[in-house]
């Protein structure tokens, strides 16, 4: 990929057209027809003050000026008529690129395994997908700048070369220079931007912490602390952002001096190459000279501007490479075959898998094999940390598992456990309620028939909540006295989980009603299995009054399955569930209601 931030720029743009890049040739060649016409005022104006000098009536003169007049008008109505449908153009193309671009930013994070996303703060990746998104449109959206100044500069060349050779190679030879400058000094001043741009990243990520946890600041009395720290992180970037502003000013006085030195030195040259040939010195010629070299110089100028400006941009939009690169890495293992429509039966063998997670607790699952049958239901049984989390993720693809063969209806399928994500959804145990409505928070924004969305929110048994909520769908969570406890709350987040499972052949639920009342999740869980009666449903079970409901039990143990079977033919073995089960009933007795299972309880129950 090239180093050169307007050739990149230029060639992310394109890819991201689309169906538009014709747009953006029709556009291109609008804009040069219009530079042209632009490019003619000069010579228009000087022709005019030529006929004034040499004017020998008061009739002539009039009729001259008059004629130039009405030229250089039409000029400007020519340059509209081009420059405005491209404008037009150039900027519709722009708003179909930051679609395409900041969809397809979005897609990646999303296809990206859930690891990557707990070992890169969200603040950084979405402070770098925003800041790409709005460079990228900022650029297409603004080339016709560049696109006028290339277009400018190199046109006036042609007619300097054409009018005075020798003027026009001292020209050349100035702009090369120039060009020179301009590009060794924003060398050094893109590596600024790249080092500001980590520190702003740096910021972003603290003010995300700090404000998605503010309950913690204010109970803590942390607010001038925090306060501080970021303080403390906006300022870290000051020396390179003062070492940035010292630099750009001496390129300006660099690029401004060489400019005016051509200027003058040709126009010198020429007054005197002029008088020296025993030639008048016409006004119109002079300014015309004049006019051509300016607009020289205005266009080092504005390069030196749109550069240092597309170098900034070019940071930006190379700052979500970092997601891009990541993703490149996983991609094989993102996308498998689909399984087969009409599939009964997924045959899962020798799965394992070990990894730490951010608060470095191992997890780890030792060649565990389970069947998944449409129709019929499946509870995983064990102590915290037996691996029936861990085992819920892996079915989801959420992380890649170390080994693992998948067979269908009994033919083996190729990439393991890949082509099952496609078709499976989990309902995890934790809600993640946004402070949006009550329909936001199941639909995520997309649009539903409200009836579809009552419906998920009466299997959850949610409906009673609803029903006390003042405006129904439409409260927001975040609203003065609405408040959600935390089974309500659970309950809110698995009518999301129904409404978007509808088209899943398998479903997951870790634990999801863990904080409502016995009674109410063993309606929920009756509801579900109703629902899900053609599917294959695998729930981990932490109450286990619930087991009765399943066809299928499956006790974990330290990564391992130790037991399998239906309830009543593992109740009565004595293994494993037996002595769950009994611990969990003295629990149920117990004054203090029921505990976790000790993992040494498994440990030293018989396995079958």
């Amino acid at each position: 990929m090239t180093s050169n931030p307007i050739l990149y720029l230029a060639g992310r743009a394109w890819a991201f057209a689309g169906t538009h890049r014709w747009l953006m040739l029709v556009y291109l060649a609008l804009f040069a027809c219009a530079q042209a016409i632009s490019l003619a005022e000069p010579f228009v104006i000087g022709q005019m003050l030529n006929a004034i000098q040499q004017a020998s009536g008061t009739g002539g003169l009039l009729r001259d000026v008059a004629k130039g007049a009405g030229l250089y008008l039409f000029l400007q109505l020519a340059f509209w008529l081009f420059h405005g449908p491209a404008r037009v153009l150039e900027r519709f193309v722009a708003f179909r690129i930051r679609v395409q671009f900041r969809s397809t930013l979005f897609r990646i994070a999303t296809e990206l395994p859930l690891q990557w996303h707990r070992d890169n703060h969200s603040g950084d990746s979405i402070d770098r997908m925003n800041r790409a998104a709005t460079a990228l449109f900022e650029f297409s959206q603004t080339s016709f700048m560049l696109i006028y100044m290339f277009l400018r500069l190199g046109g006036a060349l042609a007619i300097l070369l054409w009018f005075s050779p020798a003027a026009g190679v001292a020209t050349l030879v100035t702009t090369a220079a120039t060009f020179g400058l301009v590009f060794a000094f924003d060398k050094v001043l893109y590596g600024h931007y790249r080092s500001i741009n980590a520190f702003e990243r740096r910021v972003a990520s603290a003010v995300h912490d700090y404000v998605t946890n503010m309950a913690t600041v204010l109970t803590l009395r942390l607010e001038s602390r925090v306060l501080r720290e970021t303080v403390r992180r906006i300022e870290g970037s000051f020396a390179t952002f003062r070492a940035n502003v010292t630099l750009n000013e001496v390129k300006w006085f660099l690029t401004n001096m060489l400019i005016g030195l051509m200027i003058a030195v040709v126009l010198a040259w020429y007054a005197h190459s002029t008088l020296a040939g025993g030639q008048a010195l016409l006004g119109g010629t002079l300014f015309a000279l004049f006019e051509y070299l300016r607009r020289i110089g205005d266009s080092f100028f504005e390069f030196a501007n749109l550069y240092g400006m597309t170098v900034r941009q070019s940071a930006d939009v190379r700052g979500a490479e970092t997601l891009e690169e990541a993703h490149r890495q996983v991609a094989a293992n993102v996308h498998a075959a689909p399984l087969p429509e009409g599939w009964s039966a997924l045959g899962i063998r020798g799965l394992s898998f070990t990894y730490q997670d951010e608060k470095l607790r191992a997890h780890h699952l030792e060649d565990v094999s389970i069947e998944l049958r449409k129709g019929k239901s499946i509870a995983l049984v064990g102590a915290s940390g037996s691996g029936k989390s861990t085992l819920l993720t892996l079915l989801r693809g959420l992380h890649p598992v170390d080994r693992a063969a998948m067979s269908c209806d009994g033919a083996p399928v190729e990439g393991g456990l890949k082509p099952l994500a496609a078709c499976t959804t989990l309902l995890p145990q934790n809600p993640e309620i946004f402070a949006d409505t009550i329909r936001f928070n199941i639909t995520f924004g997309v649009e539903a028939d409200d009836q579809e969305v009552l419906s998920a929110i009466r299997l959850a048994r949610f409906d009673g909540v609803l029903e006390r909520l003042p405006r129904g769908l439409d409260t927001d969570v975040s609203e003065k006295g609405v408040n959600l406890s935390g089974g309500e709350r659970q309950r809110l987040a698995l009518a999301r989980g129904i409404f978007f499972s509808r088209e899943s052949d398998v479903v997951l639920l870790d634990e999801p009603t863990s904080s409502v009342d016995a009674h109410s999740e063993k309606l929920i869980y009756l509801n579900l299995l109703e629902l899900y009666r053609d599917r294959a449903l695998v729930s981990s079970v932490h109450k286990l009054h619930l087991l009765p409901l399943f066809d299928r039990i499956y006790v974990l143990s330290d990564g391992r399955v130790i037991e399998q079977g239906d309830f009543y033919t593992l109740l009565d073995s004595g293994g494993a569930l037996t002595a769950l089960w009994g611990s969990y009933q003295a629990a149920e007795r117990a004054p203090d209601g029921p505990r976790d299972t000790a993992p040494s309880e498994l440990a030293s129950a018989p396995v079958n």
